[in-house]
């Protein structure tokens, strides 16, 4: 074989398979494209935004992106379809000084490579009476000519992926695809509340915003007065940055961050070192695994914010990021200090405040063996059960007593105890059980979680209740809840799927469900946090099989119903906890994997005390 057989020839692509190359790393799926088209309507300067999406049970087959913004001549149109024309840098020295979300030129390119692309555009002048339209397909200019229009650019986005079918078939369901358009819409609202934004889908609205100076408003919209009722104001200047937005309180929080929005220079971005700085700043307000609600925008030098990372512009790297870091933690820190409030529910009213006293912040005894009665009154409006067996409901009645009633009722006779006798010392800071345990080693002074204790119990008595097809218990008056459109969707998608768990739920109006039966061991305590964070998990894109579903649930459930940390124990109802772990298949752990216990043997105490 000669050299110039072994020899490929270089050559020039074709502007159509340029286009299809870049539209991989700009249009990924559905999402990108409103993305890149909402982003363009903002750098033409516009104050209300609507996006219209049209899907069957093929999917998403229509996105359209309308504006109000500047609009664009018969030229600068056509101009926009080439790949790297644009009209928000000149040369490479405005690429360290972006003030625009886009600037590659690539977008509206990329999207006609894949896809059947409308433009209608007509800008503000007086002079002018029609607008331009232009129709184009695989990245080919169809059809151009006038067009009645209003001020401003319509987008139309048809038949995406009609000629890379290998990228088609990687997209989920419609319903999972137009999530991440609601996310993408929700996101950039957030980030620029300054704008009115209108999401509707197949002719229902599923998010509108109103134009305003307020971040709070725009958190109020998309979200409720639940959540922007229990913000705090974060504010923070110093000589290259201004950080302003919003952090919950710890009380609400969430098993994942999609709560916890971010942007720099208004421009939605995902920052590892920002999430840090954030969870820093709780500390230990918040376990590892929960995350608040955060909506920060931060307004900085953008000499040190590198946006030209990736097309898609949501990745950004920062320079300064150790005292980008340290300003963000100390933000949010002194939030939460201004705050100084805990939840109080005793006035029966929901999300009430008070300020802690110094004498509630002392700090609690050691050692509490026995409690007060601690009882408290339902009131009307708790829902009564119907049905047995008996949880040991009573017009007053200690709320950790009923706890510990709801996992006693399931006969454990059967099982043998995986745990040697134990002997309750105390409890310490109302969260740990102290213990002495008896084996053949000798004794040994044993650390009881309580909380990962009974969720243990709990997780255990779920499966069997499940597994013996016994698993609700019917209210009396149903719980009627109303959630985000999103999570009503994805609620409403899975009601069979709770139904198998011991949720009977149904629709009951627009974003609203009556809950009529719930898992027996929830007894009374149903609340929307728990079905709230069930849905998070269905959310969650990595929970792919329907067992992976369950199990996620049935560890919520656990989690949600078992006795927390701070709750005081009398002597007896530890026991009684510590006789309930005994008897579950794993004992040692949590349903998460954590310990519920630490075990320190006598010669382990004589070499931490360093005695011979």
């Amino acid at each position: 074989m000669n050299d110039s057989e072994n020899t490929r020839t270089i050559h020039v692509l074709d502007e159509a398979t340029v286009n299809k190359i870049a539209a991989g790393e700009v249009v990924e799926r559905p999402a990108s494209v409103v993305k890149e088209l909402v982003e363009n309507s903002l750098d033409s300067g516009a104050d209300s935004v609507t996006v219209d999406i049209g899907s069957d049970s093929g999917g998403i087959f229509r996105m359209m992106v309308v504006d109000n913004g500047c609009g664009m001549n018969r030229d600068s149109a056509l101009l926009s379809l080439k790949r790297h024309a644009t009209s928000k840098i000149e040369d490479v020295s405005d690429i360290s000084n972006i003030e625009t979300m886009g600037f590659r030129g690539e977008a509206l390119a990329s999207i006609s490579g894949v896809s059947r692309l409308t433009v209608i555009t007509k800008t503000h002048s007086s002079k002018v009476l029609s607008g331009t339209k232009i129709i184009a397909e695989g990245g080919n200019v169809i059809d151009i000519g006038e067009t009645g229009s209003p001020d401003g650019t319509t987008v139309i986005v048809e038949n995406l992926f009609f000629n890379t079918p290998a990228r088609k078939k990687f997209l989920k369901s419609r319903q999972t695809e137009f999530n991440h358009i609601y996310t993408v819409i929700e996101r950039i609202a957030i980030a620029n509340p300054s704008v009115s934004f209108r999401l509707v889908h197949n002719g229902k609205e599923k998010i509108s915003t109103l134009k305003t100076d307020s971040l709070i408003e725009t958190i109020s919209y998309i979200y409720g007065k639940d959540i922007s009722d229990k913000m705090f104001d974060v504010e923070s200047v110093n000589s290259f940055m201004r950080t302003e937005g919003f952090c919950s309180v710890q009380n609400l929080n969430y098993p994942d961050s999609k709560h916890v929005l971010l942007s720099i220079n208004n421009r939605v971005v995902a920052s590892p070192v920002l999430m840090k700085a954030i969870k820093s700043g709780y500390g230990t307000l918040l376990a590892k695994d929960r995350y608040p609600a955060v909506f920060l925008n931060i307004i900085i030098d953008r000499s040190i914010v590198d946006v030209n990372v990736h097309p898609t512009k949501r990745e950004v790297r920062l320079s300064r990021e150790k005292e980008i870091f340290e300003e963000i933690s100390s933000a949010v820190k002194k939030a939460l200090k201004s705050g100084n409030v805990q939840l109080d529910f005793s006035s029966g009213e929901k999300n009430t405040f008070k300020e802690i006293s110094a004498e509630e912040s002392l700090q609690k005894p050691l050692f509490k063996v026995e409690s007060p009665a601690g009882t408290y009154d339902l009131g009307d409006s708790e829902p009564e059960l119907s049905g047995k067996p008996d949880f040991g409901y009573h017009p007053r009645f200690s709320a950790t007593d009923s706890q510990l009633r709801l996992t006693e009722n399931f006969d454990e006779s059967e099982n043998e105890s995986k745990l040697p006798a134990m002997e309750v010392i105390g409890q310490y800071d109302a969260s740990y059980i102290i213990a002495n345990m008896r084996n053949s080693k000798g004794d040994e002074l044993v650390v009881v979680d309580q909380h990962a204790a009974h969720e243990r119990i709990l997780y255990d008595q779920v499966i069997k209740i499940r597994d013996s097809g016994n698993k609700s218990q019917e209210l009396l008056v149903p719980v009627i809840m109303t959630f985000k459109e999103k999570e009503a969707e994805t609620l409403s998608s899975n009601l069979s799927l709770l139904a198998e768990e011991g949720f009977v739920i149904e629709e009951f109006g627009k974003n609203t469900f009556a809950v009529r039966t719930v898992p027996m061991v929830l007894g009374k305590r149903i609340g929307t946090e728990i079905l709230k964070d069930i849905i998070s998990d269905l959310l969650d894109e990595n929970l792919k099989s329907l067992d992976s579903k369950k199990e996620k649930i049935t560890s919520t459930i656990a989690c949600r119903a078992a006795i927390k940390a701070g709750s005081v124990l009398t002597k007896e109802q530890m026991n009684r906890l510590l006789n309930q772990l005994s008897k579950t298949e794993l004992p040692y752990t949590c349903p998460h994997g954590r310990p519920t216990m630490l075990v320190f043997t006598r010669t382990r105490l004589d070499s931490l005390f360093m005695r011979s």
